[in-house]
């Protein structure tokens, strides 16, 4: 798969990824932003309000504390019009006004944040206690004693990892916030399955990698490939790089025909426990590849039928059969 630019050759609305860069990074900029935000100056259509709020030149100005009306008057309209839109009765943010606002949110207070505790819930590995850390918005629940669950694809003892916005601990515990996460990730996974970015609604691209002597002995990782699993697959926006490199099977696991197969068994993929999904590919799920042409076979096992999807190594589906069980 080719390598996706940080900032991609891309032009929407008559801006580019590198001029919007240029364009936010201005303290007085953004305070415009923040100020339109607080004041929910916003399109009727954007949220639940049936009524469009604005600010004046002159309220917006003060509120923003600016006094040079000449030099606020340049970084507003720097802002518009994809940031901010100029109506007959003030400004208020467009749609990527109030998406800088909330990751603004989003990610407030990081720094400040101590997430570093004990997890009430164990291992689903090896039953030793679990804890969680917060660094740089990523949220991480380690393993106090195995080898978690991604090797060398993770930081070491992992057996989860994702980012996650600062402004979702505030009210969490260590266990909400482990739920909460997962089931953010599984709907990641669908999305991109989907061939859809959930950042920014991009196409997707895909690879498969495999572990042609994968070894796991005793519940270690592989000594060839470092990881528990033999297939991976990595799904990455050809448009913001936002990507995700895991298993093959969680990806799987979001399609329809096995979302739904596994809800005949009782097992809601898209929001299951965290010890749910773990058990389930350990004992469900049993993946197969072969070549010429290559495929990656993953067999789902029912109570009374399995479920066997085929992909090729670009993650399309090229088959799917059920049949009874043995």
């Amino acid at each position: 798969m080719a390598g996706t630019r940080l900032t991609p050759a891309i032009d929407l609305d008559g801006i580019s990824p590198d001029e919007a860069f240029t364009i936010l990074g201005n303290e007085i900029r953004l305070d415009i932003i923040r100020v339109l935000w607080h004041a929910d100056a916003a399109h009727k259509y954007d949220d639940v309000s049936d009524t469009a709020e604005t600010i004046s030149f002159s309220e917006l100005r003060r509120q923003v504390d600016v006094d040079d009306n000449g030099k606020f008057n340049y970084h507003l309209s720097q802002l518009a019009p994809h940031f901010v839109r100029q109506t007959d009765d003030g400004y208020r943010l467009s749609s990527a006004g109030k998406q800088i606002a909330r990751t603004v949110i989003a990610v407030s207070g990081a720094e400040d944040l101590d997430f570093s505790a004990d997890l009430e819930q164990d291992c689903p590995l090896c039953d030793a206690p679990m804890m969680a850390t917060y660094e740089d918005q990523w949220l991480r629940i380690s393993c106090t004693e195995c080898d978690g669950m991604f090797g060398d694809k993770a930081p070491r003892d992992s057996v989860f990892f994702s980012s996650y916005p600062a402004a979702g601990l505030t009210d969490r515990t260590p266990d909400e916030a482990l739920a909460t996460g997962f089931y953010r990730c599984m709907l990641d996974i669908a999305y991109m399955m989907r061939d859809v970015c959930r950042e920014c609604a991009g196409s997707i691209s895909a690879s498969v990698s495999v572990c042609e002597t994968h070894q796991v002995r005793e519940g270690k990782p592989c000594p060839h490939c470092g990881t528990r699993f033999p297939v991976w697959a990595e799904q990455r926006c050809d448009t913001c790089g936002f990507a995700k490199n895991l298993p093959i099977e969680p990806f799987v696991m979001s399609l329809t025909p096995v979302i739904g197969f596994l809800d005949d068994q009782g097992i809601d993929v898209l929001a299951p426990s965290f010890d749910e999904v773990i058990d389930l590919l350990q004992t469900r799920f049993q993946t197969a590849v072969t070549d010429d042409p290559f495929r990656v076979t993953v067999t789902v096992e029912g109570e009374a039928t399995t479920l066997t999807v085929s992909l090729d190594d670009d993650m399309n589906v090229v088959g799917i059969d059920g049949q009874p069980s043995v």
